[in-house]
């Protein structure tokens, strides 16, 4: 079981991520009204801007239609990460952080396919498909957990949360 502070930590770091995520949806649905016409705001030339876009899928849109699998499928997922996360007695810093943004990230996601049926997506880079914070998030979680991973146990161990209660 992941010392007090840590689990702290990993909370705190998913509250942060899961409310900036759906902090930012509101503030777009509040300019745009969901499935009518399209909201875009060039930021940089045509290259990134702020588009609303609803994804009916999983990543890139994939799996369109299957909203309520894949809203099981992300929860068995992050459970099954939670445990895993659980069964470290003292995680190193990266796996804190790497696990709370992927969780946010999850629950970001989740709280819209429940309440809407989709997520709502609205960074536009380039060629690639509309984003999220929440995806932006797991993404980022996922990198720096597998940079952990591959980095020698003995350089990364000893970076963890401080326990405050010895």
């Amino acid at each position: 079981m992941p010392a007090r502070n840590d689990a702290l930590a990993l909370t705190g770091i998913a509250t942060l991520v899961a409310g900036f995520d759906q902090l930012t949806k509101t503030a777009l649905i509040s300019l745009v009204v969901p499935g009518r016409g399209t909201f875009r705001l060039d930021l940089v030339g045509d290259f990134v801007a702020v588009e609303y876009a609803e994804n009916r899928g999983a990543a890139f849109g994939l799996f369109a239609g299957l909203a309520p699998v894949l809203a099981l499928a992300s929860v068995a997922i992050l459970v099954a990460l939670l445990l895993y996360y659980a069964r470290e007695p003292m995680p190193p810093l990266w796996h804190t952080i790497a696990v709370g943004s992927i969780t946010g990230g999850a629950i970001g996601n989740l709280v819209d396919r429940v309440r809407l049926g989709y997520v709502v997506d609205f960074i536009s880079v380039g060629p690639w498909p509309n984003f999220n914070i929440a995806d932006a998030a797991i993404t980022i979680g996922i990198a720096v957990w597998l940079y952990g991973w591959l980095r020698s146990e003995a350089e990364w161990g000893a970076t963890r949360i401080i326990d405050l209660e010895s």
